[in-house]
């Protein structure tokens, strides 16, 4: 028996200064330390496009009928979400490089801080300098989400992958959409696909993921549980306990990990599969 638990959650800053320290050489070290360029980031937010602003409304109100009245009343949305995401355009990178600066697409504010450290690399790399970032709603993802999340939980699969595919065209390694994907993998019982898509997400150097790898590694360590790989099963918990420290899902996990070895059978076991993440676009659902 699966549980789920999504939490609503959505912040963004107006200006966020970033300014990477020099790097401090060890002591009795003789050789002279060279300075770091330095980089001047702000980061502003922003409204959404003015083509976007009309699937950015339709997905608050989705959102806002989910906070009341959970999956049921995301329902009554999905014809109109699933419309407006015919409207995405072929293109919509987390992070792009603009003729004005640096654009990228983000959800909160822990979100926008790993973009712009990771665009501080680049520009540290560069030379340094002042940079400027706009970070405006990531709304076709979210409601590829959104529409994904409703489907699975209509128990609808083809179609909840239709969706999740569509929103991963459109940014690949988009953490939310690859839980779901997960989540619907999970239900079909495709282990090895699901292996390879948890596995290859977790190594793909993604600043957001890196930033926040902990629900991705619990799918990952049920994934190898039901493949019977028990030591990388319990390695991917531990791992997730470290960005998440009392995380219960994976101390429950580690705590099967530790009877099967012992021999004991998961059958009749109730198990809560790793909750989704905080995600910006997920109701809240038991």
């Amino acid at each position: 028996m699966r549980l789920r638990n999504k939490v609503l959650s959505a912040l963004l800053v107006s200006v966020v200064a970033l300014t990477p320290g020099l790097a401090l050489a060890q002591a009795g070290q003789v050789a002279p330390v060279t300075p770091r360029p330095q980089v001047n980031i702000n980061v502003q937010a922003d409204a959404p496009l003015p083509a976007e602003q009309e699937a950015h409304a339709a997905y608050a109100a989705a959102m806002g009928a989910a906070g009341t009245g959970g999956w049921p009343a995301v329902q009554a949305h999905v014809p109109a979400l699933t419309a407006l995401m015919g409207n995405a355009p072929a293109t919509y990178p987390v992070m792009e490089e603009t003729a004005e600066g640096w654009a990228i697409r983000a959800d909160s504010r822990d979100e926008i801080m790993a973009l712009a450290r990771h665009i501080g690399d680049i520009e540290g790399a560069r030379g340094g300098g002042d940079i400027r970032i706009i970070a405006r709603p990531n709304v076709y993802p979210r409601i590829a989400f959104l529409l994904g999340s409703a489907a699975v939980e209509r128990r609808e699969f083809d179609e909840a992958h239709a969706v999740l595919d569509q929103g991963l065209a459109l940014q690949p390694l988009d953490r939310y959409l690859l839980n779901e994907k997960l989540v619907a993998l999970h239900a079909q019982r495709r282990w090895d696909e699901a292996y390879e898509l948890a596995q290859g997400a977790l190594t793909s150097g993604d600043p957001l993921i890196e930033a926040h790898p902990g629900s991705l590694q619990r799918r990952l360590g049920y994934t190898l549980i039901e493949l019977g790989r028990l030591p990388e099963a319990r390695a991917a918990y531990e791992a997730s306990l470290v960005s998440e420290p009392d995380n219960a899902t994976a101390i429950a996990e580690l705590e099967i990990i530790r009877d099967l070895e012992a021999g004991h059978s998961l059958d009749g076991e109730v198990r809560i599969v790793s909750p989704n993440m905080a995600a910006p676009a997920a109701p809240a659902n038991d």
